[in-house]
């Protein structure tokens, strides 16, 4: 049986999807991938040395606000999405595991309890009152099933936000399967297959070159997909993952075989007994 959290309570949605586990976080709303260079290893590189430079600074307002204009004119300021602000209070979290979050957050080494996140871009409140969309539009069954078998922090936070890609996939799968997926019934190679077919976000080979991994879905000004109309007929739904992974339209015939393919096997793995 897939665990619940005690924050599941305390959530709209009844699903908590922030930090889950010890390697497994989502900093997305901190715009923690809008930066030049994109990756993994860069990415980590980057937080881990805010890590270790944050932990030099005394506790004050002045060396907190000024850590911050070092990284920026360490880090640059020249971010993908312009009106996307990228947080450098975001960093590495190491507690037994490894994952994103706050440094700012009372729970962050030496921070003593104290609450410094009212000195960032979006104050304190943001983490108490903001939740994404995936908190209210994706099915909680789903939302459960994400959250346990995607078990990386990088991937997470890519995957997690993405509530329309996340329905339209997994919808797929119940369809094809003609049953409910149940988080609580899934095989190891069911929860790998899944995991598989997520983790397309990623490295989907068919998205417009220009187009970021991640969208600025904080901002109120809209955060549907441009791109991808494909002008066919075929399954709405993985007309719709293919138009959330910014496939380019020339590509449309190639990307839906792909998909498909990506499908069957991932309804293979979970009807197997």
């Amino acid at each position: 049986m897939m665990p619940t959290l005690p924050e599941d309570e305390q959530v709209r949605g009844g699903v908590y999807l922030c930090q889950t586990g010890q390697c497994v976080s989502c900093g997305s709303c901190c715009g923690l991938y809008n930066v030049r260079g994109l990756s993994r290893e860069g990415l980590r590189d980057m937080l881990d040395d805010r890590r270790r430079a944050f932990a030099a600074v005394p506790r004050t307002i002045d060396a907190i606000l000024a850590f911050e204009q070092e990284r920026l004119a360490l880090e640059g300021r020249d971010h993908p999405i312009p009106d996307f602000h990228h947080c450098a209070f975001v960093g590495l979290i190491r507690d037994g595991g490894e994952r994103v979050g706050c440094l700012l957050h009372p729970l962050a080494d030496g921070n003593a309890g104290v609450d410094w996140r009212g000195l960032s871009f979006y104050g304190g409140a943001a983490c108490k009152l903001f939740f994404c969309p995936t908190y209210d539009r994706l099915e909680a069954r789903w939302k459960r099933l994400v959250r346990h078998v995607i078990d990386d922090w990088f991937a997470y936070g890519l995957i997690i936000p993405e509530h329309r890609l996340l329905a339209a996939l997994l919808g797929a799968v119940e369809a094809r399967l003609g049953r409910e997926l149940d988080p609580d019934a899934l095989s190891r190679d069911g929860q790998a297959a899944l995991a598989e077919l997520l983790r397309i976000k990623l490295d989907w080979p068919l998205r417009a070159p220009d187009a970021p991994l991640a969208w600025n879905f904080f901002s109120t000004r809209g955060t549907e997909r441009t791109g991808f109309n494909a002008d066919q007929s075929g399954d709405p739904l993985l007309l719709l993952a293919l138009h959330e992974l910014d496939t380019l339209p020339e590509h449309a015939a190639q990307a839906l075989a792909r998909l498909e393919a990506l499908l069957d096997s991932a309804v293979v793995a979970l009807s197997r007994k």
